[in-house]
């Protein structure tokens, strides 16, 4: 059962294909396209056996073609039997051969392979016509040509499988480097935060002790304000565990120094894009830059950006445009990000830095964003020693610009 079920659905496709073929010379001799099948499928499957592949195909091809002679032609059933068995004799030679040459061991060669497959398909074709008893030179001529055409036709199949299967696991690793990236930049950007309120911790902590210090003739006040100092400390310890953990799983994650411009716009791309397509906008989104830099300090890069973008795509409308650019501008690098969306108005244009404020809205619910998105842009191009500025008009767009020196980035 277990062989059927590994080795089932190749012996069907090889049987159904070996009824693919054209005859010349003798009506007996069948050059079919189910040899293809069987050289790929050996080519392409380290797990499958030669022998058994071959043995089981050889009687599925026998048995089809018996059933067939029986229904569809005037023969006897012996006759039948005597016409098909030197085919199945043929395909148990062609595993027999491919087993022994080793031919799996020289897939990725060209030249050996095809000569290999060549030299097998000919080989076997020549036990089976001499089976047949009609030998003759203008056969044995037209065998080694079918032998190197099917043998280049198989390679071919053989090599686009594998470009295939190469693409789909580039595409598979590009959608993962894409994920990981974003976790990273994600991450990033809570350790931000966190290091700012370590930073709130610890003047707490210095203010309690302070009047720890003031009050000290007041034993009362002065114990609780000893507890809190406690407490703050306690607390400080614990962000200061939690911001160690996610350094060290950034470090476990972040195996490459630095990154391209260009991978860090197509992996954005591809998140954006998959965005808009989930949310079914009609959004048309373009990257342009002028030089691919290399970036050190690339996952804050994310975190702005994505943030810019998604705001962009909360302005835009269907048919709207995003532009991400990035200008080399002497010692700076220059981010643009720019929508043909809704706008903002000039009086709100002073406050949109401003942590916690929003004038974004959940339709359904009536919740309130959490407006911290541009507060945290603002404080990571600052902390790039860079600078944010914006320009908009309602109803014609809004145009994000951020100008990061280079050695922030470049490191």
């Amino acid at each position: 059962m277990h062989l059927i079920k590994k080795y089932g659905r190749f012996v069907l496709a090889i049987a159904l294909l070996g009824e693919i073929y054209f005859s010349y010379f003798s009506i007996h001799l069948r050059f079919s396209a189910g040899i293809i099948a069987l050289s790929v499928i050996i080519l392409i499957s380290d797990e499958i056996s030669e022998l058994k592949l071959s043995f089981l195909s050889a009687i599925a091809v026998f048995v089809l073609r018996t059933i067939l002679g029986i229904l569809f032609s005037s023969f006897k059933i012996k006759e039948i039997i005597l016409l098909n068995m030197p085919s199945a004799i043929y395909y148990l030679s062609f595993g027999f051969l491919a087993f022994i040459t080793n031919v799996k061991r020289e897939k990725d060669n060209l030249f050996k392979t095809v000569i290999i497959l060549s030299l097998v398909d000919s080989i076997s074709n020549v036990i089976e016509i001499t089976i047949r008893g009609n030998m003759s030179s203008n056969i044995i001529r037209l065998i080694f040509l079918v032998g190197i055409l099917r043998s280049l036709i198989a390679y071919y199949i053989y090599s686009f499988y594998k470009k295939q299967e190469l693409f789909i696991l580039n595409r598979e690793h590009q959608k993962r480097y894409s994920q990981l990236n974003s976790l990273v930049s994600n991450i990033q950007a809570e350790m931000f935060y966190l290091k700012k309120s370590m930073k709130d911790i610890e003047n707490v902590m210095a203010k309690s002790y302070d009047l720890y210090e003031k009050y000290k003739s007041d034993n009362r006040l002065n114990e609780k304000l000893l507890d809190i100092s406690r407490e703050v400390h306690e607390i400080k310890k614990d962000y200061y565990r939690v911001l160690k953990g996610f350094e060290n799983f950034i470090k476990k994650l972040e195996k490459e120094d630095e990154m391209k411009l260009s991978d860090i716009f197509n992996i954005i791309r591809e998140n954006t894009e998959r965005f808009l397509a989930e949310n079914n906008k009609k959004i048309k989104l373009t990257f342009r830059y002028d030089e691919n830099f290399s970036l050190k300090n690339y996952c804050n890069l994310f975190t702005i950006l994505n943030n810019l973008i998604i705001n962009s795509i909360d302005a835009c409308r269907d048919g709207d445009k995003i532009k991400v650019i990035a200008l080399n501008n002497g010692d700076n690098i220059v981010f643009k990000v720019i929508d043909t969306g809704e706008g903002i108005e000039e009086d709100v244009i002073p406050y949109i830095f401003n942590p916690g404020f929003t004038t974004k809205y959940d339709d359904k619910t009536g919740v309130s964003s959490t407006g911290i998105g541009l507060s945290h842009v603002k404080n990571i191009v600052e902390d790039f020693k860079g600078n944010i500025e914006i320009e908009s008009i309602v109803n014609e767009g809004t145009k994000f610009k951020i100008t990061i020196p280079k050695n922030s980035l470049i490191g």
